[in-house]
C-alpha cells in the first residue's frame, strides 16, 4: 500500500512541472498576442497619421503652386490683368443676375399674389436656391473649410 502511494506520489510530482509549464506557456502566449495586437493598432494609427500628413502636405504644395502660377501671370500687362479679372467679374455679374431674379420673384409674389414679404422670401429661398448658393460659397471659400469639415466628420464617425 505504501509502495502504491509512493508510486502515485512520485508520478504526481513528476507531472506538476509539466502542468505548471503549460500554464506558464499559455500566459506567455496571451501576453505575446496582446503585444502583437497593440503593435498592430499602433502601426494602424501611425499609418493613418502619415496619410493625414501627406494630405496636408499635398494641400500645401497645391496652394504654393497656385500662388506661384498667379505670380507668373502677374508679370504685367493689360492682358494679364484682364485674364485675372474674368472669373471675379463673371461671379459678380451672375450674382447680380441671381439676386435680381430672386428680387423680382419676391416683388411679384408680394404685388400680384398678395403674399406677405416673409412668406415670399421663404418661397424664394427654396432647396434649389440653397444648393446653388452653397455651391458658389463652397467654390470660392470652401476648400479648406470642406477639408476641415470632412476631417471633423471622419473623426466623429470612426
Amino acid at each position: 500500500m505504501i509502495s502504491l502511494l509512493g508510486t502515485l506520489l512520485g508520478f504526481g510530482t513528476s507531472i506538476v512541472p509539466e502542468v505548471l509549464g503549460y500554464f506558464k506557456q499559455q500566459q506567455a502566449n496571451k501576453q505575446e498576442l496582446a503585444m502583437l495586437e497593440a503593435k498592430a493598432k499602433y502601426a494602424a494609427q501611425l499609418s493613418e497619421l502619415k496619410v493625414k500628413e501627406l494630405d496636408a502636405q499635398a494641400e500645401i504644395e497645391e496652394t504654393k503652386g497656385l500662388y506661384e502660377h498667379d505670380r507668373s501671370i502677374d508679370a504685367g500687362g493689360f492682358v494679364n490683368a484682364l485674364r485675372g479679372s474674368v472669373r471675379p467679374i463673371l461671379t459678380y455679374l451672375f450674382f447680380i443676375a441671381f439676386a435680381s431674379v430672386k428680387g423680382v420673384m419676391i416683388y411679384a409674389m408680394i404685388e400680384n399674389q398678395n403674399i406677405d414679404w416673409v412668406t415670399a422670401v421663404e418661397s424664394a429661398w427654396d432647396d434649389e436656391t440653397q444648393a446653388i448658393f452653397s455651391a458658389i460659397i463652397a467654390f470660392w471659400f470652401g476648400n479648406r473649410a470642406m477639408s476641415k469639415a470632412h476631417a471633423r466628420i471622419s473623426s466623429k464617425n470612426g
